[in-house]
């Protein structure tokens, strides 16, 4: 009988020390970072240790409100920059309105905006005459209509009007793979996750996905839209395959963060986070996707290290989403801290940084996603939570919160039934 008791007392020991383990969320002593998740000896030493103070918050405050300004005012005086970018102009503004409790008045101020850029994009498609719309179509129609449900009247004329014309745009594709221009069931595999399979998918190929799974989880609050089951089934397979994805970090690489792997790959990343937290709205957890909240965590100081504005703006950002404030996590107010600097070297404007290797003339989309993601980053957060008829929902029935555990409510997405199929 010992002899068994001690065999399961080994067994149970030598268990515990091989499990791998659990990564702590918030961190805002340097000294208790976990190894992997510290500055170089150089970086360290340009960093302020003084805790957040009230000034800081005040300043983060201003730079969120000046950015919002400076979108404002470039698409006042650009009109022809909403045609460019599409969907692209209206997305940071409404970025922009997602948790803000913190900023009073930021989320009328940005859905006001955003309604304002959403306009004109929504009178030329309304006046695209009496042809029916196209497959090619249906990619604008669908992000148009989803935006149409998000900022005006759910029954209104022009959201009725687009729902019609993205419905016809699918009509003329006819599957959801001629509309995809794959089958994305093929690309996935369904059981043995090889190396060998990993070559033969790209960043590329992950990235379209990825968009997809958001785009399809948004269409799901779209009431009357027809889209088929498939549509539904995407983002739940779709994460489930990225689990395995494999994302390599910055010290794999000789010139590490800088390597363009590693700076394909860190974007990839932030955008996976992205599927739970739909640009901002909701909170993500460590045990939706462990190893991509770790690769978030190690490749932090190399990202800031790097230099970039904007990609280091989305890490501080999913920080946020995460949970954490300048107030408990060392690594967010680091980064939020970088990021004021670059505001204010740029005479306290966003869309006025330069990275060195840029010109100082830069596309449209550049300098828009420059005030988009410094906003983001430096903006202070209040998840949404995942309430019935919310995008949360819709995520959290395939993918469950550690809340769900602890008895505490989940809340079913109401119009996911809204999604009908198509005639045949």
């Amino acid at each position: 009988m010992r002899q068994a008791r001690a065999t399961i007392l080994i067994a149970l020991l030598t268990c515990a020390c091989t499990s791998p383990r659990p990564q702590p969320l918030c961190v805002i002593a340097p000294a208790l970072l976990p190894m992997t998740w510290r500055p170089s000896t150089n970086s360290s030493a340009s960093l302020k240790t003084e805790p957040w103070s009230p000034e800081e918050s005040a300043d983060a405050a201003n730079a969120v409100r000046t950015g919002l300004r400076e979108l404002t005012d470039y698409f006042a005086g650009n009109p022809a920059a909403i045609r460019e970018l599409g969907d692209d102009a209206i997305e940071p503004f409404l970025d922009a309105s997602f948790g803000t409790s913190s900023i009073p008045g930021l989320k009328v101020t940005a859905r006001e905006h955003a309604r304002r850029v959403l306009a004109p994009l929504l009178a030329a498609r309304l006046t695209h005459g009496s042809s029916p719309p196209s497959c090619k179509e249906f990619w604008p129609l669908l992000t148009l209509t989803i935006y149409a449900n998000s900022l005006l009247p759910s029954h209104g004329a022009d959201t009725t009007k687009m729902i019609g014309l993205a419905n016809g745009a699918f009509h003329q594709c006819g599957s959801l793979q001629a509309a995809i221009g794959y089958d994305y069931r093929q690309k996935l595999p369904g059981g043995n996750l090889s190396h060998d399979l990993f070559n033969h998918f790209s960043n590329d190929d992950a990235w379209d996905l990825v968009m997809w799974s958001i785009t399809l989880t948004d269409a799901q609050l779209v009431p009357n839209l027809e889209l088929p089951a498939e549509a539904r089934d995407l983002p739940p397979a779709v994460w489930r395959f990225l689990q395995h994805y494999p994302l390599t970090g910055a010290r794999a690489y000789p010139d590490g963060a800088r390597n363009k792997n590693f700076y394909d790959t860190a974007y990839l990343a932030t955008h996976i986070a992205y599927v739970p937290t739909g640009y901002g709205r909701h909170q993500i957890y460590i045990e939706d996707a462990p190893e991509l909240y770790r690769f978030l965590r190690e490749n932090f100081y190399p990202v800031l290290e790097r230099g970039e504005l904007d990609l280091a703006a989305e890490f501080v950002d999913l920080f946020r989403e995460y949970g954490c404030t300048e107030q408990n996590d060392v690594q967010l107010r680091d980064g939020t801290r970088y990021l004021l600097a670059l505001f204010h070297q740029a005479g306290n404007r966003w869309m006025a940084h330069r990275e060195p290797s840029e010109p100082a003339t830069i596309n449209d989309y550049d300098a828009v996603h420059k005030a988009w993601t410094g906003i983001g980053g430096v903006r202070a957060r209040v998840p949404e939570p995942a309430t019935a008829g919310t995008y949360g929902a819709v995520i959290r029935g395939w993918l469950q919160p550690p809340a769900a555990r602890k008895g505490e409510a989940i809340f079913p997405c109401l119009t996911c039934g809204s999604i009908r199929l198509p005639h045949r």
